[in-house]
């Protein structure tokens, strides 16, 4: 069975589960394990109790120390939706997608997990740290809490199809989720990465080609001999794609090179990939600003679930429109006043 044949299954039982799960307890009223979300890790540590969702990120951590982010690649229940979503708007009914993505900068997920996770965390903590700790699987409600029918459904279509269309392919996971940024903190030492295994890379760029992730795979492998992008959630299909077999995924370095001439090439799309314009700064710089502004008055803890789940991706599209049709306005702006020279 093929590596993605491996990672569509286990999606497919992943989401089996989340089904059973939600089926045991809202309607058989099973409460054995409830929340595994990384919230209920948090509040369970800032109340001393050992839940389902300590248990589940431990694994997760472990598991990203030694391979990186394998959890973001094969075991994201809602990385697995947004792939369901891009295989059917793009692949299936060839919906156009604008290839022009927001170049990743690291400092959008690590803000939004800073305010939404460790500010709770920490004032908990500093009114009082747990002194001892109990162990209760089902200490926090899995799938309820404030979430609405409506706010679901927003959250799907404003973080699947939407910034699909607006930012490429997997922008929830580029972009936004806290989970990754801190995952990333683990996955910088893992000993599992994808390497550059002989010599036979002819720089054909496939493997730059196949990364949903906007991973500069070939530059990262003439530069390191492996792909140390924090971004690299190790969905493998870079490896799949090589004509020759000259990358694989292990777990030790290889003694392996590029050609003369296939790092001419590498080199070459690196620096295309490394632009940085004025658009891309000023989406980041806008959108970092008004989150934080949001966040820490009273508009987003008064406001409706419903309006809080619009809120993050709502505002990055809206303030992408504005810029967008600021810099359209400036071009004509400047075409018109060359024209009267």
């Amino acid at each position: 069975m093929g590596v993605q044949r491996l990672r569509t299954l286990s999606r497919v039982l992943l989401m089996l589960l989340v089904t059973v799960h939600m089926v045991t307890w809202y309607t058989l009223g099973i409460h054995t394990v409830g929340s595994i979300g990384i919230e209920a890790l948090f509040s369970g540590l800032s109340r001393g109790v050992i839940n389902a969702g300590f248990i589940f990120w431990m694994l997760v951590f472990a598991s990203a120390l030694l391979l990186g982010r394998v959890f973001c690649g094969w075991f994201c229940w809602f990385g697995g939706y947004l792939e369901l979503v891009e295989w059917g708007v793009g692949d299936k009914l060839k919906v156009k997608i604008p290839r022009r993505v927001l170049l990743y900068l690291g400092m959008i997920p690590f803000v939004a997990l800073a305010i939404k996770v460790y500010s709770t965390l920490l004032v908990n903590w500093l009114q009082g740290f747990p002194v001892t700790f109990t162990f209760r699987l089902a200490d926090v409600e899995p799938w309820g809490g404030q979430q609405t029918g409506v706010s679901i459904l927003i959250t799907l279509i404003m973080f699947g199809p939407a910034l699909l269309f607006v930012f490429g392919r997997r922008a929830w996971c580029r972009h936004l989720c806290p989970i990754g940024a801190l995952l990333k903190v683990f996955s910088g030492v893992s000993a599992g990465k994808v390497r550059l295994v002989n010599d036979k890379c002819i720089a054909c760029g496939k493997c730059n080609s196949s990364c949903d992730m906007e991973v500069d795979v070939m530059g990262e492998l003439e530069t390191h001999g492996e792909v140390s992008s924090l971004n690299c959630i190790r969905c493998l299909k870079c490896i799949d794609v090589c004509p020759n077999g000259a990358i694989a995924f292990s777990l030790s370095h290889r003694e392996a090179s590029l050609s003369a001439d296939a790092a001419v090439r590498a080199r070459r799309s690196s620096l295309k990939r490394r632009q940085l314009s004025a658009f891309d700064v000023a989406i980041t710089v806008l959108w970092v600003g008004v989150t934080l502004a949001v966040t820490f008055t009273a508009v987003r803890q008064n406001a409706p679930q419903e309006v809080k789940a619009f809120m993050s991706p709502g505002l990055l599209l809206a303030i992408y429109g504005l810029v967008w049709v600021a810099q359209k306005v400036w071009i004509r702006l400047r075409m018109r006043k060359q024209e009267i020279r």
